[in-house]
């Protein structure tokens, strides 16, 4: 039996659009890593303190504040979701990797500067 949702206009379009976003983006992130030439983690690793650095400064909040720190999370997950329809499969170990890698650093200044552990003077 096949799914109502199938039949629902629209469907195929909206599937065909969001296939054209993840192959577009896939292709822009490799080409940055192939033009780099160092590993992934590192791209993670600063790409999310580049991501929460913006963030704060955008916002006009501090890095000890959720926002910054939320938003690296949700667009780690946009992009192991990409990731993920990419390849038709999670790959967990890289994907545990990744999220590691994007998460740590702005993790931590989020707790200490949060905390008050490290004060802005």
């Amino acid at each position: 039996m096949t799914s109502p949702i199938l039949h629902f206009p629209g469907v195929a379009q909206l599937s065909h659009w969001i296939g054209n976003i993840v192959q577009k983006y896939e292709t822009v992130k490799n080409t940055v890593l192939t033009a780099s030439g160092v590993d992934d983690w590192f791209l993670h690793a600063n790409g999310g303190l580049l991501i929460m650095a913006l963030t704060a400064a955008i916002t006009r909040r501090s890095l000890g504040s959720p926002v910054p720190m939320l938003v690296v999370g949700v667009l780690e997950i946009l992009n192991e979701s990409f990731d993920r329809l990419a390849y038709a499969s999670w790959r967990w170990h890289d994907t545990s990797r990744d999220i590691t890698f994007t998460l740590l650093w702005p993790a931590i200044l989020f707790v200490l500067l949060g905390t008050g552990i490290i004060r802005k003077n």
